[in-house]
């Protein structure tokens, strides 16, 4: 709002000195103001580029989860006596095998019923549960693995849901329940681990005058007490007798868990096949979100052509940085899974030079049929050993990608290329060097092997993601930094605002000053004209 500067100075000199004040000032503020609010609309921007950047990242991330660790290597069985579960794509490998069930692992499932209520009283003392199998003549032997269980059963929890909850407190490994059984009645159900060898066998101690716990020993062979024995699942893989105490069978099949769920008494098919299907779809997923982050930073650093303006980031340094390395993750082999490098162009997949990537999914499945393994590098890590006698493993840090040479002598002592080894029991250790934190277990005497150390393209892309996203990396510290020139470019708009102010000041001031001034003359002038007046006056008279 215009302030009326010639009424508040009670002067006339014929201008208008509001408009004259007002266009002095604003000559004096439109430049700076300018300047100011052009810095800031390109903060903002930038601001604002440097944001989707981020979220071009975070979703890279995201993007690529659901193809990290797709090999394509699928499981399958012919029936559902067995189901099949791929658990470690570093291990697993294609197989086919013949299996039939003879039986299925079960826990010993003792009940102890007749009670009239939940709260019937069980007597105090304690019950001893010791494990492991029973005879058919009726013995019972002890399983070494185990020690024996004491529950200790004290007033006031002296009942049927007290003995439940000790039972279930005192053992992980037995579950005990209250079941009704009929209307007025109701059993203690005590449930053991699955196998044969983790049978119980439990003696009771009572406390004097407080008799009951007896009613829940197992001393003897029971059949009416003992609804479910203990027994291994037994299966024939290939014509080979297998047993387990367990219906999880992890350590049969490398990377893979077998699951036995029924008996049988014909062959099923059990195997593990590469699906180009699958594999084809993980490489799309792939390709789709390098070309999604790509499409960001170009959209970003765009340079104008046409009726195109230029990106808000365009010419910016740390976001050329990031098209470039992306860009290096597509063009550089992969090394550590075999001895010759892979490369995405084996896989049908080629960079152009704006940084966008294509997939050929004809040559991809050409590639992949003829070499499903080597699919590993662009999805799974992995360290492995050309020795089945040598286990690698990575302990703390992860070794540098690349083969490595290890070397065992008679003496047990053992070199990795070149460098000696740690050794403690079976386990050979490094700590220093490119394969600082490998560890190599041996079985028996152990073997030479070549260890192979391999970080695939995901886990390479999802990395420089992490970094990328770090609250100390240098997107988050130009965010930061962005944002607090936005706070001074608040700070100088305000500073204007002061220095506009004692301007205004200043020429109300001065104009004051020449209307005082301008306001002089003209009385001197009246008083002239009086006296020019009275003077002729007097000449007539």
């Amino acid at each position: 709002m215009s302030v009326d500067y010639l009424s508040s100075l009670n002067a006339g000199t014929g201008l208008n000195t509001t408009e004259i004040i007002e266009s002095l000032v604003n000559a004096e503020r439109a430049p700076k103001e300018e300047l100011i609010n052009n810095k800031r609309e390109k903060r903002t921007v930038e601001i604002s580029g440097l944001g989707q950047t981020k979220q071009g990242f975070e979703t890279l991330k995201t993007g690529l989860v659901p193809a990290t660790g797709v090999t394509g290597l699928s499981a399958s069985s012919s029936s559902t006596a067995v189901s099949l579960e791929i658990t470690d794509p570093d291990k697993a490998s294609a197989f086919s095998s013949s299996v039939i069930v003879d039986s299925v692992a079960t826990a010993q499932t003792l009940v102890f019923g007749g009670h009239a209520s939940e709260t019937a009283d069980t007597g105090t003392g304690s019950l001893t549960l010791s494990f492991g199998s029973w005879a058919v003549d009726g013995s019972f032997a002890s399983n070494s693995n185990r020690t024996d269980v004491t529950v200790q059963v004290t007033s006031p929890n002296n009942t049927l849901v007290g003995l439940r909850d000790a039972i279930n407190t005192a053992s992980d490994d037995v579950k005990a329940s209250v079941l009704k059984t009929s209307d007025n009645t109701y059993a203690l159900v005590i449930r053991s681990r699955d196998g044969a060898s983790h049978a119980m066998r439990i003696t009771a101690s009572e406390d004097d005058g407080a008799a009951g716990l007896t009613n829940f020993a197992y001393t003897a062979v029971d059949n009416n007490t003992q609804t479910v024995a203990g027994a291994d699942a037994s299966l024939r893989l290939d014509g080979t007798t297998i047993t387990r105490e367990t219906n999880s069978i992890t350590d049969l099949i490398d990377g893979v868990k077998l699951t036995v769920n029924a008996t049988s008494t014909t062959a099923s098919t059990i195997a593990a096949s590469h699906d180009t299907s699958a594999a084809t779809s993980a490489m799309q997923t792939i390709v789709d979100n390098l070309n999604n982050l790509q499409s960001t930073l170009a959209t970003m650093t765009r340079r104008a052509t046409g009726n195109e303006e230029d990106g808000p980031l365009a010419g910016d340094a740390l976001i050329r940085s990031l098209q470039n390395r992306l860009r290096s993750y597509t063009t550089t082999p992969i090394t550590g899974f075999g001895a010759n490098a892979v490369y995405l162009t084996d896989f049908g997949v080629t960079t152009a030079r704006d940084g966008s990537v294509t997939l050929d999914t004809a040559k991809f499945k050409t590639a992949y049929e003829a070499n499903p393994d080597s699919f590993a590098a662009i999805t799974n890590s992995r360290i492995t050993s050309s020795s089945t006698l040598v286990s690698p493993s990575a302990v703390g840090q992860t070794p540098k990608p690349g083969s490595y040479q290890f070397d065992i002598a008679a003496d047990a002592s053992a070199t990795l290329d070149g460098t000696a080894m740690t050794v403690s029991g079976s386990v050979y250790s490094i700590a220093t060097g490119d394969a600082a934190g490998l560890n190599l277990t041996i079985s028996g005497s152990g073997a030479d092997a070549t260890i192979h150390v391999g970080k695939s393209l995901i886990e390479n892309l999802s990395e420089f993601a992490t970094d990328v996203l770090a609250l100390n990396s240098d997107l988050n510290t130009k965010i930061q930094r962005y944002n607090n020139n936005l706070t001074s470019y608040d700070d100088e708009m305000a500073d204007l605002d002061s220095r506009i102010e004692s301007i205004r000041a200043r020429y109300v001031t001065r104009f004051a000053a020449m209307e005082t001034v301008v306001a002089s003359f003209k009385k001197t002038g009246e008083s002239l004209d009086h006296m020019m007046d009275s003077w002729q006056a007097s000449l007539k008279g």
